[in-house]
């Protein structure tokens, strides 16, 4: 088995998908696990005016714990990307590397779109120095995704008007859920997510979450 093969068996072992993108300043493991309500990624609040990542810190840094482990016991240095693989703003963007690394493609609304959980894939991303193999095109492929087809389910329920087009969003800053914009807890009230909870891809998901 190669390494390559080892390093990805763990990872889906750990995590929903997993893919590799080689890059120029290095390699980049990226990783997808389903949101769920047992199983809550997006459960986060606000102390002393900070943003607590609750769901990502029970569920997300245990597994990448484990996998970082593997990579050093194989003799390779790695280490989360931001906080525990949620990258800060300008530091790495996630669903460009995912639809690199063949996770999916972009959908409508925006957000890497997977075959089997539609949206709820939340992404964390290792940096590391093993000469692992690129699993996907190895380049963002900005195209129609057939999985969305005619569909335009994502836009017709967005709360805010004219801000989600077909792939693009005309202005990010106004989206209620952009943390980098100064998010607020209370937006989620008129927000509710319905870009992932409309979407028919991945729908046993948001159903469960209705």
């Amino acid at each position: 088995m190669s390494l390559t093969d080892k390093v990805l068996e763990k990872a889906e072992s750990l995590f929903d998908a997993a893919g590799v993108v080689a890059e120029k300043r290095g390699v980049v493991l990226i990783l997808g696990l389903e949101s769920t309500p047992q199983r809550d990624l997006d459960d986060f609040g606000l102390e002393n005016k900070r943003l607590i990542y609750r769901g990502w810190d029970l569920y997300v840094k245990p597994r990448l714990t484990a996998l970082i482990d593997l990579l050093q016991e194989n003799g390779f240095n790695a280490s989360p990307v931001g906080w525990w693989g949620y990258p800060k703003q300008g530091l790495m963007h996630l669903k460009s590397i995912a639809v690199m690394g063949g996770l999916g493609l972009q959908g409508k609304n925006t957000l890497l779109l997977h075959s089997r959980f539609g949206s709820w894939l939340r992404l964390a991303a290792l940096r590391t120095d093993a000469p692992l193999t690129s699993t996907g095109p190895g380049v963002y492929e900005h195209k129609e995704n057939p999985l969305c087809r005619s569909c335009n389910a994502c836009i017709d329920t967005c709360p805010v008007k004219k801000l989600l087009e077909p792939y693009r969003l005309t202005d990010p800053t106004r989206c209620l859920l952009n943390i980098e914009s100064g998010f607020d807890v209370d937006q989620l009230g008129s927000c509710r997510m319905r870009c992932v909870t409309k979407c028919p891809v991945g729908k046993v998901s948001s159903q469960r979450l209705m």
